[in-house]
């Protein structure tokens, strides 16, 4: 049966004959289009733009973990005076159960967690510890990420 298979194999590849390409004839290759596929292109890349700069892109990094209780009022009410106090930084609550969490600030570097952390120790004294976590990244026209 594999004898049978393989002679028909190379029946049929001896059959075949391979295509030749004069290189004199792609030289003189001309395309003619219709004007508008170039407006449909630019449409398209700008709109994959647009799209790619509201994306949120998430990497490892470091957040400051505040409080951590049962009581979810207590939680709004912390996570409305880090609002108050730190408006630059996104302030997170974060719901396992039966526990609330607030956590503020997005983080690459450890060090950098660690200043914020001494500022909202000042509000907070105790409980206040840094944590790793996913943080949101925005990216920028020219590729960078921000936080």
């Amino acid at each position: 049966m594999k004898a049978g298979l393989f002679f028909l194999i190379v029946c049929f590849s001896l059959t075949l004959n391979a295509q030749t390409i004069d290189t004199d004839t792609l030289k003189n290759i001309t395309v003619q289009k219709d004007p508008r596929i170039d407006i449909l292109v630019k449409r398209n890349k700008d709109i994959n733009e647009e799209v790619y700069l509201k994306t949120i892109r998430n990497m490892q990094g470091y957040r400051i973990q505040v409080i951590n209780t049962n009581d979810r009022n207590k939680a709004l009410d912390i996570k409305t005076k880090l609002l108050n106090e730190f408006p630059g930084e996104k302030t997170y609550l974060i719901y396992h159960s039966p526990y609330f969490k607030i956590q503020i600030g997005n983080f690459l570097k450890r060090e950098d967690a660690d200043k914020l952390m001494f500022r909202v120790k000042k509000l907070y004294p105790t409980g206040v510890f840094i944590v790793p976590s996913r943080v949101e990244l925005k990216p920028t026209k020219d590729g960078e990420l921000i936080l």
